[in-house]
């Protein structure tokens, strides 16, 4: 049973370097935990409920004061209930010191409260109305976005543009159900010489109204589309792996065409990844220059923070590509193979810098093709290589976040609902016979639907589901 009144506290900013640290806190005895981690500044106090929202200029109180002095720490409060989570919330802001952010947690973990879970801010947001589902889980999207385009597409969606239009919609088709549910209930109130006229006139009205709601749904689908074709779509992601110093970002340069990577013969150029744009035939994806590591799958030991960071990244980058470009020395042993599905992750094995070596080296598989062979700096196989990536990429299932998948699933059974009923209200504008109950029905249809999109009837168990992907805090 979900509890949307329990005292709930979590980080809501990243862990690392920074000038200032979020935690966020929500839920009963807010205003009791706050009066006891935190001493207001002379001339400040906490907001009281049914009062607006006010920034409190405190000090750590007593009991967090004895170990780490009387910091400074701001605190946005909504007193409830009109915050962002439909009950009391804080949003603590503080230096970001890790040690005392885990303090400040701990000692609100010994005054009632608890570590929130994976989306349980956004949840309350959600069922105290302040959020629908399209822009909570943009939430999740803006936090897992890799790319500027992805960024703005996510901002986007939580902004709630779409969302309110098809709540909008969804109350036309409802005000329209309900004008239909009229007709059913009291038909038998009309004199029998008055139906037809009256029939026809309400009738042509009805399919105007569906007309309209239809076209909307259709505009907002286009733009679903647009959103998956266009620039603001995520492309497939293809990365470059491979151990340190063998010419990965020379490929990478002499794939995208134009020197976007830094290049030097010594290890740990590359220390953060990089991407470009990779496109022809009508297929795109974006290649990825990631920091070399030992093993694909796994980070090396390295000796220095940066390097243990690089390595840590490159690895996160190769566990999440559609597709790995596993690159190996022409000094290197043979390699796997190209083109195949192992260990459920796609790969292409690539040799690179193959000008180096005095014979030509050739590897292959039985019943696989050969590794492409490379240089970069005489053009060896590299349009090749890019042909393969670019046909494995366009083999790949269509990517799109789960919340335009449901909204185009959602919007599309909409949209076949409303035609039906209107098929049958133009017919009974044009004098036909009409059965009331089933224009009813596939309205319902309709409304069930755009419910689904906007979370107004999903399931609990499916709206768990959809929060637990988020973050902790968020």
């Amino acid at each position: 049973m979900r509890n949307v009144h329990d005292l709930i506290i979590a980080p809501a900013t990243a862990g690392g370097s920074g000038a200032r640290a979020i935690i966020r806190i929500a839920g009963d005895g807010l205003d009791r935990l706050l009066a006891t981690l935190f001493t207001p500044t002379p001339g400040n106090d906490f907001a009281t409920p049914g009062k607006q929202p006010r920034l409190v200029a405190t000090r750590l109180g007593p009991s967090l004061a004895v170990e780490w002095g009387h910091i400074d720490v701001d605190i946005l409060h909504w007193p409830g209930p009109g915050g962002p989570t439909g009950g009391p919330l804080a949003e603590v802001q503080l230096p970001a010191s890790t040690p005392l952010v885990d303090a400040v947690i701990a000692e609100a973990c010994r005054h009632g409260a608890r570590l929130a879970r994976g989306g349980e801010f956004s949840l309350r947001s959600f069922l105290a109305g302040r959020l629908d589902l399209l822009q909570a889980e943009a939430v999740l999207a803006v936090v897992d976005a890799r790319s500027p385009a992805e960024l703005s597409a996510a901002l986007d969606r939580m902004a709630g543009g779409a969302g309110r239009e098809l709540q909008s919609l969804r109350e036309s088709i409802l005000d329209l159900l309900a004008d239909i549910e009229a007709v059913i209930d009291f038909s038998d109130e009309h004199a029998p010489d008055a139906i037809p006229v009256a029939a026809a006139a309400f009738w042509g009205g009805v399919e105007a109204r569906l007309s309209a709601t239809s076209a909307a749904l259709e505009a907002i689908a286009g733009r679903l589309a647009a959103r998956d074709t266009g620039e603001a779509g995520r492309l497939p992601r293809v990365v470059i792996a491979g151990r340190p110093n063998i010419g990965k970002s020379s490929l990478f340069n002499a794939l995208v065409g134009h020197e976007a990577a830094l290049v030097a013969d010594e290890a740990g150029t590359t220390r953060d990844w990089i991407a470009a744009r990779l496109e022809g035939e009508g297929v795109a994806c974006l290649l990825v220059d990631v920091a070399g590591v030992d093993e694909v799958a796994g980070s090396r030991d390295a000796a220095g923070g940066i390097d243990r960071e690089a390595a840590a990244r490159a690895a996160a980058e190769a566990a999440a590509a559609d597709l790995l470009i596993v690159c190996r020395d022409a000094a290197d042993g043979p390699a796997n193979r190209s083109g195949q599905r192992l260990d459920g992750m796609l790969r292409i094995d690539v040799v690179t810098r193959c000008d180096r070596v005095s014979e030509p080296v050739h590897h292959a598989c039985s019943g696989v093709a050969a590794t492409f062979r490379t240089s970069s700096c005489d053009g060896t196989g590299i349009a090749p290589l890019r042909r393969a990536i670019l046909r494995e990429v366009a083999a790949l299932p269509a990517a799109s976040a789960g919340a335009t998948v449901r909204m185009r699933v959602g919007i599309d059974a909409a949209r076949q609902s409303l035609a039906a009923a209107a098929e049958i209200a133009g017919a009974a504008h044009k004098g036909a016979a009409c059965d009331e109950a089933i224009v009813a029905a596939h309205l319902g249809h309709a409304i069930a639907a755009l419910g689904d999109v906007t979370g107004a009837e999903l399931g609990n168990d499916l709206i768990d589901r959809i929060f637990a992907r988020h973050c902790i805090g968020k």
